[in-house]
């Protein structure tokens, strides 16, 4: 576990409901999108997933790109951000070794309480292909630095 930051310049954001375990959709939808609209990716996708009931809830997709790009009228799945940016989160490195995003998640809370942190309850999944093969890394960001530090 480490403290990192994470920052990307020039993104682009796909929102979309589905259920937890589809959260590779998502992806396959952010990897197509350079192709048809001439620009490069240049860094790895990343998401969040916001937990409603049933294991349904909303995903927020990040793909860092080369420029600034502007979207056409009635484009509402789709939304450019100039900057992302995590000052402070804990960092669990390949966090597929777990069950699932929410065991990692826990995985990391039940250390925050052990090293008195206080963490969001939110966490980002970065995505690092790695020779065809996702290795992810899963940061949870940081309330503030507590007391005892």
């Amino acid at each position: 576990m480490e403290i990192r930051g994470l920052h990307f310049d020039h993104l682009i954001m796909f929102r979309v409901r589905d259920q937890k375990e589809n959260w590779l959709e998502g992806i396959k939808v952010m990897e197509d999108f350079p192709l048809n609209h001439e620009v490069y990716k240049n860094g790895p996708v990343l998401f969040s997933f916001e937990e409603e009931e049933d294991g349904e809830g909303l995903f927020t997709y990040f793909m860092p790109i080369n420029t600034e790009i502007e979207f056409e009228e009635g484009i509402t799945d789709f939304a450019y951000l100039n900057q992302y940016q995590l000052n402070q989160s804990l960092l669990l490195r390949h966090a597929q070794e777990e069950f699932d995003f929410r065991t990692a998640y826990e995985k990391v809370k039940a250390y925050a309480v052990a090293e008195n942190l206080s963490v969001e309850d939110s966490y980002i999944c970065v995505l690092l292909n790695v020779y065809g093969e996702y290795i992810i890394d899963l940061y949870v960001p940081l309330k503030e630095w507590s007391e005892v530090q």
